[in-house]
């Protein structure tokens, strides 16, 4: 009945009753009740004002991670303890307003509504305060317990701007706390305007009123009359409601409609299309040209800017010379895609080189020198962790076999450690290509590398951030699949999901190259081989994104580009380190286990057979899967069924790592040379190269599609990628195999 009562109670009486009940309980006990229960805050911003380096620096550390309830959509909680006190932070999704047009935007206004947190504390860029006010605005008309944390306020003074932070809280009348995470200033401050207001000793009594001029607000008044009697009035404040039914809000009237109330809506729909026709403009825009009018009054007074006098070039240093060249150069309309493409070409190369000698390893060996090459891939993060884990496999097994037998070791040195490995051996290129990322986000770069690609990315129904995950594809599948995290759009998320791992990475390139100079002598016929794939498969995998866009999401416009420019500038090293961190936990937490258990079940598939366990790989149910499809492999690439089986198993072991192909044709054939086994499965021109499409093509590695299933939390995207890049690989390969066929024909 109390819970009721206080549900139904209006914010100025819940304000005042918290503070009458703080105030009993430090006159009868002496002490503040608030250890005895958490503060629950809800924290929002808009995209690029520095909510998650301040969510890092408050919480100090992620307690809780998870999605939101029918969502692919993040949620982190994070919890302080400050002055006795349990301050639990939500983190909610960065969005421009609370219209309910995007999912992000449907999960934080819910959240406010229906969860009611303590407070929301509203981030406000400082450096851009006339844009990010918006949100605030939006959010101090639903709830008035409203804290605003002014970010980057470290940058303020250098840009020349001076905010009155005072008359700014005066008129709003919420705490207004500037703050800058990077330095660690305003802290303090912010937590106890959270306590205050938690408590009730500083919040506002009622929602802001924004005065939307004479003749909208009769028609507000007139909305609210109507809606008095509704059933949601209770759920929501009723000025606000009558303001999102006006603008059009679609999630308020399917929940009207649910509740039987048809009349209202219908009502309101021809109020608002009548003032549309009045006006010749939808109302939405004139809420929103009013909301910025009202932003405009209030920091009219607030924000003051000093134009800072430009510099001579000769009164720069060398280094503000070099961004600022940089800088132009970037946003070229002709130059900037090519120096954008070659900046990242050599940073993305330089960190594969460091993890895995890739591409300077292939490049090497292409050219001759073999033992170099071999040598800077044994050398590198990846191949010192694999031989770390192959001196372990070696160390462990015989100790192993004198006390738990023969299976159970080689399911542990065999299953286990491999998959294990796998995580390890890819965490260091996660954490590298993670801060990469974060670098190039913090300093300012990324966005103008963004708008240099979006005229391109745009005609495939993507943004220009999805530059990264393709450019991260050619080096390895797993984090470009993480790197969807970079589209702001949750649709621009799974096309990136789906198509990426079309991208041949540096161990499908392993296993083409090893082909393609075994059959293909002619250096030029060799390059013209490589090439002819990758143009393949990067056009399947901009035409399985346009496609995915189009047929499943029924969207026709590409994402629109909603990109903020900061000035270039050097990174904090303590953000980079938050960012990659978190990046690179959230891959060993979620994807490392399925990744360890698909490494089991796979070694089951190539240890076991029908007759039990070390029959020989021959009676393997890898082999017998193998032995089923050679039907289907010989028909299409003309192999005999010997040849046809080898290849089906070879394929099944590429699954575990796409490398892994050359190891088990070479053991299959009787631990042969690696050209002298490739060279036994008798492929001819056409058939290699139609092959060579749908290695290039057909599912990624295992761990790729564990990370697939762990970023879309769908095992039907994971198996719908499986079965569609599979058919896709093989209608491929037929049409390449169909038309060199015939051009062999003509030419013989």
């Amino acid at each position: 009945m109390l819970r009721r009562f206080w549900l139904k109670c209006s914010s100025k009486w819940k304000c005042l009753l918290n503070v009458v009940y703080v105030k009993l309980m430090v006159v009868t006990t002496g002490k503040n009740s608030g250890r005895e229960r958490e503060i629950v805050v809800g924290v929002i911003g808009q995209p690029n004002v520095g909510k998650s380096t301040l969510f890092n620096v408050l919480t100090g550390e992620i307690s809780h991670v998870a999605n939101w309830p029918g969502t692919t959509v993040e949620r982190k909680e994070g919890v302080r303890e400050y002055k006795g006190k349990i301050i639990r932070f939500v983190d909610l999704p960065g969005i421009y307003g609370l219209s309910a047009s995007t999912t992000e935007e449907v999960i934080a206004r819910k959240y406010i509504v229906e969860e009611k947190p303590d407070l929301v504390l509203v981030l406000v860029d400082s450096t851009a305060v006339e844009r990010t006010m918006y949100l605030a605005i939006q959010v101090l008309e639903l709830t008035p317990k409203v804290v605003i944390a002014l970010t980057k306020s470290d940058l303020t003074h250098s840009l020349g701007i001076h905010i009155h932070v005072d008359r700014l809280e005066s008129k709003l009348s919420v705490p207004v706390v500037p703050v800058s995470a990077i330095k660690g200033y305003g802290l303090r401050e912010l937590l106890d305007a959270i306590i205050d207001v938690a408590e009730g000793r500083r919040c506002r009594r009622e929602p802001i009123r924004v005065n939307y001029g004479s003749f909208l607000e009769s028609t507000i008044s007139d909305v609210e009359r109507v809606l008095s009697k509704s059933a949601l009035s209770r759920k929501y404040p009723l000025r606000w409601l009558a303001i999102r039914l006006l603008e059009g809000d679609p999630e308020l009237e399917k929940e009207l409609e649910l509740l039987g109330e048809d009349e209202v809506v219908h009502g309101v729909r021809r109020i608002r299309e009548s003032l549309a026709r009045t006006y010749g403009r939808e109302l939405m825009e004139l809420f929103v040209a009013q909301r910025f009018k009202f932003i405009d009054s209030l920091l009219g007074d607030v924000v003051v800017r000093v134009e800072k006098k430009a510099r001579r070039y000769e009164e720069l240093s060398l280094t503000e010379l070099a961004t600022a060249l940089l800088d132009r150069l970037i946003q070229h309309p002709l130059m900037g895609p090519v120096v954008s493409f070659i900046s990242l070409l050599i940073l993305f190369s330089l960190i594969f080189a460091v993890n895995t000698g890739f591409p300077f390893n292939v490049l090497l060996s292409y050219l001759g020198f073999s033992e170099l090459a071999e040598l800077i891939e044994e050398y590198s993060i990846s191949g010192l962790l694999g031989l770390g884990f192959t001196y372990l496999s070696t160390l462990l097994e015989p100790l192993l076999k004198t006390c738990l037998g023969p299976q159970v070791t080689s399911l542990i040195v065999d299953g286990v450690i491999p998959g294990v490995g796998a995580i390890l051996s890819f965490l260091p290129l996660i954490m590298l290509i993670s801060l990469l990322i974060a670098t190039l986000e913090d300093s300012g770069l990324a966005p103008r590398f963004a708008i240099s690609f979006h005229n391109f990315f745009s005609r495939f129904g993507l943004s220009g951030r999805a530059i990264y995950p393709f450019m991260i594809g050619l080096g390895c599948n797993l984090p470009a699949v993480l790197a969807s995290r970079t589209a702001l759009e949750e649709e621009e998320r799974r096309q990136l999901i789906v198509s990426v791992p079309f991208i041949p990475c540096q161990a499908r390139l392993v296993v083409i190259l090893a082909f393609v100079t075994t059959y293909i002598k002619n250096p030029l016929g060799q390059a013209l081989a490589l090439l002819s794939l990758y143009a393949i498969s990067f056009l399947v995998a901009l035409l399985t994104s346009i496609l995915t866009r189009r047929v499943v999401y029924r969207r026709k416009e590409p994402p629109e580009l909603v990109i903020e420019l900061p000035p270039i500038h050097r990174p904090s090293g303590k953000v980079l380190w938050w960012l990659t961190w978190d990046y690179s936990k959230h891959f060993l937490r979620k994807a490392g286990i399925i990744i360890v258990g698909l490494s089991i079940v796979t070694w089951m598939l190539l240890s076991y057979g029908p007759e039990g366990y070390g029959v020989g790989i021959e009676k393997t149910y890898g082999a017998l899967l193998g032995k089923l499809l050679a039907p289907v492999i010989s028909v299409l690439y003309g192999l005999d069924a010997e040849k046809a089986w080898k290849v089906g198993f070879a394929l099944l072991h590429g699954f575990i790592a796409k490398e892994a192909f050359l190891e088990a044709t070479s053991l299959l054939y009787g631990g042969v040379s690696i050209d002298e086994a490739l060279r036994a499965l008798g492929f001819t021109l056409p058939s290699l190269m139609a092959f060579l499409v749908f290695f290039t093509l057909y599912v990624p590695c295992l761990p790729t599609i564990a990370v697939i299933y762990q970023e879309s939390r769908s095992v039907r995207l994971t198996l719908s990628v499986i079965l569609y890049m599979i058919g896709i690989g093989l209608v491929a390969s037929q049409l390449v195999y169909l038309v060199l066929a015939s051009l062999t024909f003509l030419y013989s």
